[in-house]
């Protein structure tokens, strides 16, 4: 299953999974008024993306007035978080099914933490609470290979979002797993059953 952050969202409300508070709106004066409620300073995600890009925190109301007028004219839907003191680091878990098999820090000079926009990564041994939370979150939102972000807060863990389609550059440094056969492994070992018999069935499956 592959989702959107805004479905992750409406997902961990509905399980109870510690996350920042989150609006979706698309009328933009609820998108400003949302703006005050969550503390005034937020951070405003696109409802697809990746790598960080397109993400971008509102501290100042005259700026998020004009950011956010100005996208109501490209008839966007509003996806706002509060913002929430992280160290400047936070976690990527790797689940594969029923397993948290690894998981690295994302260490930044600002408050992005995405590799591709130049974090660096650390080893980090999984405790029994990131991996329950980690696989709790997987399973509610039905994604079989996830890579699930958490932040450490005052508050304590919270979820930022699961992807469904995670990249491993930066994990497989700080892993001595390989993570890209263990994730061929997991697919091939839980293919649907006919697939498997066609699989069987093939002159190369023979040789």
């Amino acid at each position: 299953m592959c989702i959107r952050d805004s479905l992750s969202s409406v997902y961990f409300e509905k399980y109870n999974i510690p996350t920042p508070k989150t609006v979706i709106c698309e009328d933009p004066q609820d998108a400003l008024n949302s703006f005050d409620n969550l503390g005034g300073d937020v951070i405003l995600k696109p409802l697809f993306g990746s790598k960080g890009i397109g993400i971008t925190r509102l501290q100042d109301k005259a700026f998020a007035e004009n950011v956010i007028f100005t996208l109501s004219h490209l008839n966007e839907v509003f996806y706002l978080q509060e913002f929430v003191p992280h160290y400047h680091r936070d976690i990527r878990v790797l689940v594969l099914g029923d397993e948290a098999i690894a998981a690295m820090y994302r260490i930044s000079d600002s408050w992005k933490t995405n590799v591709h926009a130049g974090a660096k990564v650390e080893p980090l041994e999984l405790n029994e609470e990131l991996k329950k939370l980690a696989i709790k979150v997987a399973k509610i939102t039905k994604t079989e290979i996830a890579g699930v972000d958490i932040m450490e807060s005052e508050r304590g863990y919270l979820v930022i979002e699961v992807n469904s389609i995670p990249g491993f550059i930066g994990l497989q440094k700080v892993t001595n797993l390989n993570l890209a056969e263990c994730i061929v492994d997991y697919f091939l070992e839980n293919l649907p059953p006919i697939i498997q018999r066609l699989r069987a069935m093939s002159p190369l499956a023979r040789k």
